[in-house]
């Protein structure tokens, strides 16, 4: 017993603990003469197992660099300083401010609420209604606040489920007649004869009536389990389309930009550029999850197509009710809503790749994706959330106003009887709505990434690394980028998605250089794989929200999502050898990079290829 007490008490101090030892213990690594190697190691040791463990906060574990790497001899301060401000950083940054707006105004709400009116009220369609907002907003604002919003709105429609169901086990149970006597006819050569009526046993009635309602409530119980799953699984579904959808786009587009920032060359991976691969595999990816799901919930059934004989109107009407609760638009509703639409248009035009967009108007690589999303979130800092007084005067008497109760919902109210519809300027947000709301952990944990990717690589971490990882070359490059995906998808579901792929891009982008592949054609999969976290509660965020809601466990986890998981890696790896190599020229190995690996060629014939988007020139060196 005391040895036992023993072990209990130090595994709560397991997290100090480790924080204490682990660099204690390692510290040998570092001090190993004047390799910068080992010193690298001894870092990116450290942070990834205080990221993978959790042993404290990510983004104070993100922070580490500052000053461990000054110290290792690394790199100097300001230079890791520099990887926390980096244009991929702001980008992100104006997502969030903007999906904060979405989420205060309750807009997200309406359009869920909206989307789920549309459909029918079978569990087929309410699954598809259910996933397709958690889809698309996903694309826009976080994947965590989309699946906690829908959750709620999840909940109210199970419940008026389960009264349907209760009331079809209610009715075939008791159909209105007496069950005790059943009237029995029996034909012999076309003649009826009548029989005394036949009293059934009341236990053998019972017994059927407990097993229906058996049947049923495991019925329901089912079908509550997918449509949990359906919000996590549809969110990690739309993140991928946009490059501000899901962090480790994000971490990949920073990645891409300052590795191929050394060599002066574009990879031309823009907002618009990425939704060219990110939004089809998305899209097919939904649509999978979508039948996958139906298939698991009936099973022989789906096969034969059948239908639910079981009305659920009383779902469509709770959900209009719902519906109509919200009330008109909201004047900053409307407001919201157009500053999104025109941050998307500015987005997808600023650089089209296939036709000149508006950052032509200005000096080459002045204006980023980061430049509108900034804009947009300054602006909401200025705009009124309320109409002011000269609005509401010409015309405007039925303008609809929201109002934040305490429990953070809205009501709608007739205008003048808001105390907020003063003459006072109230705006759109203001910065302790944001500063509450706003993930500043992934902003950190993001800076604390490239930094550590910076670190890699001026140490030659990377580089030695991927020399042991030469054996891949003998494997053709579409394998070699299965293989690391599903590394990296087992990696995420037990790892934060973002910690998994900051340590293993720069590693990665190396590899690809020392196999001759293009460094994006190895990337992109390892970066998108890192959202394939189906497996696990703790894989992301929305796995722990639908998992805490009680309706899964863990093993129904697993046995659901583990076919999604290899699904999800073949057509990820289908896609970025086909669409993804097209779009951004895969095909081609830059110059630069094969300078970097044919060090010691005497001399060459050196023939120009220009790459499919026409964003750098790279060159085949024969060496003779």
């Amino acid at each position: 017993m005391c040895c036992q007490s023993c072990w209990r008490s130090l595994w709560r101090w397991k997290n100090p603990i480790i924080v204490i030892l682990l660099p204690l213990l390692l510290l040998p690594l570092a001090l190993v003469g004047d390799s910068k190697v080992s010193k690298g190691a001894y870092a990116v040791i450290i942070m990834g197992t205080f990221w993978v463990l959790e042993v404290m906060p990510i983004a104070v574990t993100s922070l580490i660099p500052i000053f461990l790497f000054p110290f290792l001899g690394i790199m100097p301060a300001r230079d890791v300083c520099f990887n926390y401000a980096e244009d991929t950083i702001m980008l992100f940054i104006g997502s969030l401010i903007v999906a904060v707006a979405v989420e205060k105004w309750n807009l997200h709400r309406r359009i869920a609420l909206r989307a789920l009116t549309l459909v029918g009220p079978e569990p087929r369609w309410l699954l598809l209604g259910i996933m397709a907002p958690c889809w698309f907003l996903s694309m826009w604002m976080s994947n965590t606040a989309t699946t906690a919003m829908m959750m709620p709105i999840l909940n109210a429609i199970l419940k008026q489920m389960k009264k349907v169901t209760l009331l079809d086990i209610r009715e075939r149970n008791d159909p209105g007649e007496d069950d005790n006597e059943v009237e029995i006819t029996i034909e012999v050569d076309g003649i009826p004869m009548e029989e005394k009526p036949l009293r059934n046993n009341q236990n053998n009635q019972d017994e059927n009536k407990s097993r229906n309602r058996a049947d049923e409530e495991r019925d329901f119980n089912e079908l509550a389990k997918i449509f949990a799953l359906s919000t996590a699984y549809a969110a990690n579904a739309g993140g991928i389309a946009t490059l501000t959808g899901t962090p480790p786009n994000i971490i990949l587009k920073g990645h891409i930009d300052k590795f191929y920032g050394r060599y002066n060359l574009d990879p031309g991976l823009t907002f618009a550029s990425w939704m060219i691969f990110g939004l089809p595999i998305s899209i097919v990816l939904f649509m999978i999850t979508w039948v996958w799901l139906q298939f698991w919930y009936l099973r022989k059934r789906f096969l034969c197509c059948m239908k639910d004989t079981r009305s659920y109107e009383a779902v469509k009407k709770h959900l209009k009710m719902e519906y109509t609760s919200l009330g008109c638009m909201t004047f900053a509703e409307g407001i919201v809503a157009a500053c999104f639409l025109v941050l998307a248009v500015l987005w997808i035009t600023r650089d089209p790749q296939f036709i000149h967009g508006w950052g032509v108007l200005f000096p080459k690589g002045f204006v980023k994706d980061s430049t509108p999303a900034i804009l947009i979130s300054v602006i909401m800092f200025i705009l009124p959330a309320y109409p002011p007084p000269w609005f509401r005067c010409c015309g405007t008497k039925n303008v609809k106003v929201a109002k934040l109760t305490e429990n953070k919902s809205f009501i709608v109210t007739k205008k003048g009887s808001d105390p907020f519809t003063r003459d006072g300027f109230t705006p759109l947000l203001t910065w302790k709505v944001v500063n509450d709301e706003m993930a500043w952990g992934i902003v950190l944990l993001m800076g604390g990434g490239f930094a550590l990717a910076d670190g890699c690589s001026k140490s030659g971490l990377s580089d030695w690394i991927s020399t042991k990882l030469d054996v891949l070359g003998t494997l053709s490059p579409w394998v070699v980028a299965l293989v690391l995906a599903l590394v990296v998808a087992a990696a995420t579901n037990i790892a934060s998605n973002s910690a998994t792929a900051t340590l293993f891009l720069p590693i990665v982008a190396d590899l690809a250089v020392r196999l001759q592949i293009n460094p994006m054609y190895l990337m992109i999969p390892v970066a998108v794989s890192a959202s394939f976290a189906y497996l696990l509660p703790v894989g992301t965020p929305p796995n722990a929200i639908v998992f805490a809601s009680g309706y899964i466990q863990i093993k129904d986890m697993v046995k659901i999502g583990s076919v999604l998981n290899v699904l999800a890696v073949l057509i990820l790896v289908l896609m970025s050898c086909t669409l993804a190599a097209t779009a951004y020229g895969l095909d081609s190995f830059p110059l630069a990079f094969r300078k970097q690996v044919n060090t010691t060629v005497t001399a060459s014939i050196i023939e120009p290829i220009i790459s499919l988007n026409n964003s750098h020139i790279g060159y085949n060196i024969t060496q003779r």
